[in-house]
């Protein structure tokens, strides 16, 4: 028996792993630390609107924190006055992860669209996340910073509280087409 299991295995697996070296050719990893002994630089939010906030300073793009790390928004303006639309005001792919199933999504108008009609969204339970597929995506997920909850095909939006100041996380540029100009 298992000799028989072994001579069907081998060439799945050989299978998989020509794939996964032929796909993955070039790893960049790149390590980001999100909350360090370094303060980070803080920005003034000077007022808000409907769809965002309008923030001192602000020169670069990049993902917008509150102090207490959560997600606010994304950076749409940059300059002196730099805007930065809500992140539940936009629109955006995320991840649900439940419990033994992760699953992505899509997020706009207050609402999780999951385009694959194999999954029951009426049975889904999870914490919901930014995607991991965006910047800074996956290292949101790992220190458990989430959107809200889903559950029975509702998506419980955790809306943070944004004081006087916030956080700016920069985005970073990958080279994917041209690996050995990135670093």
């Amino acid at each position: 028996m298992h000799s028989i299991l072994s001579a069907i295995a081998s060439p799945l697996f050989s299978a998989k792993a020509f794939l996964e070296d032929y796909f993955e050719k070039y790893i960049i990893i790149q390590n980001i630390k999100l909350f360090s002994d370094v303060k980070p630089d803080e920005f003034v939010v000077l007022s808000e609107d409907l769809k965002g906030y309008y923030v001192r300073n602000l020169r670069k793009k990049g993902l917008i924190l509150n102090e207490k790390g959560q997600l606010v928004g994304f950076v749409e303006k940059t300059g002196d006055v730099g805007y930065v639309s809500k992140w539940w005001e936009s629109e955006f792919p995320v991840t649900v992860q439940a419990t033994d199933l992760t699953v992505i999504g899509y997020y706009k108008d207050y609402k999780i669209t999951i385009p694959d009609p194999n999954i029951s969204t009426e049975k889904l339970q999870g914490k919901v996340y930014m995607s991991e597929y965006l910047p800074y995506g996956k290292l949101l997920k790992n220190y458990d910073l989430n959107l809200g909850y889903y559950e029975n095909g509702r998506f419980e939006i955790n809306i943070p509280k944004v004081s006087k100041k916030v956080i700016l996380l920069e985005n970073y540029e990958t080279d994917i087409a041209n690996p050995e100009n990135s670093e």
